[in-house]
Formats: structure tokens, sequence, C-alpha cells
């Protein structure tokens, strides 16, 4: 077996409507926890979870922050969300958190 990616798995509910959609933090933790489970080269770093925050508001989003300092960090290889929703809601959001990614060769991938 080669070097195992270190994950890092972001979690985001903004709504009740999500929630009782299936797209609740424990669910999303759970369907995220089964996937690396069944991987053989990854290993969880943690879970970082904005509960209750839009997508459009990254200042607030302090789970995406604190994984972004991760990130910068060296502590992280690979980002892993549910759902692509769950990760960003526009471009101009998704090009200012790759740019952190791309700086610090860290890919991302949704499970679903």
């Amino acid at each position: 077996m080669g070097k195992l990616k270190r994950v890092a798995c972001y979690v985001r509910v903004s709504t009740e409507e999500q929630k009782k959609k299936g797209y609740s933090v424990d669910t999303q933790r759970d369907n995220l926890t089964e996937y690396i489970n069944k991987q053989d080269d990854m290993v969880l770093v943690d879970f970082y979870i904005d509960d209750g925050v839009s997508a459009d508001k990254l200042n607030k989003r302090m789970g995406l922050q604190r994984l972004l300092k991760d990130v910068e960090a060296g502590k992280i290889d690979m980002v892993l969300f549910t759902k692509l929703d769950r990760w960003f809601r526009s471009v101009q959001k998704y090009y200012q958190i790759q740019k952190t990614l791309d700086d610090n060769n860290v890919v991302w991938r949704t499970i679903h």
C-alpha cells in the first residue's frame, strides 16, 4: 500500500429543509465515514462542520475557515464532501477556495 491520503471531511447544513431532506450533519458525517472506511488509501484528519450557515458567507463558515488553515499548514491532502452544493454555490466562491487548495496541492472529491 502507498502513502495514505490525509482526508478532511467538510459538512455543511444551512436550513431546516435540508435537514429534513437527508442532508443533516449526522447523515453527511455517516456517509463520509462510510466512504472513507471503504478506501484503503485514506485516513480521516477531522470533520469540519458548518451547521446553519449559508454557502455565500465564506467568512461566517468557521468550519471552512479552520479547514483552509489546516490546508495551509500542510495537514491535509484531500477534502471530501457529500455533494458540490455543500462545498460552494457560486463560481466566484469556488475560485476563492480552489486557489488555496491549488497553492497547497490539495484535491477535493465529492462522494455523490
